[in-house]
């Protein structure tokens, strides 16, 4: 999410504000990772314009 005074942050286990479902908690077993990926995408006019679908699908099938 973003704010006025410059904070860009995302928050995967913020979903309870977000959605009103969940709290966002996730237990992760001993012994195992978890892996967060991220991309942030600027873009000009709306998101057809700044091709927003096209840059996920590309993002999504990315290792």
């Amino acid at each position: 999410h973003v704010r006025t005074y410059g904070l860009f942050a995302a928050n995967p286990f913020g979903i309870k504000d977000f959605t009103g479902k969940g709290d966002g908690s996730y237990t992760l077993p001993a012994g195992q990772t978890l892996r967060l990926r991220y991309r942030f995408l600027f873009h000009l006019g709306d998101e057809k314009e700044g091709k927003v679908a096209e840059a996920f699908a590309e993002y999504a099938k990315s290792p």
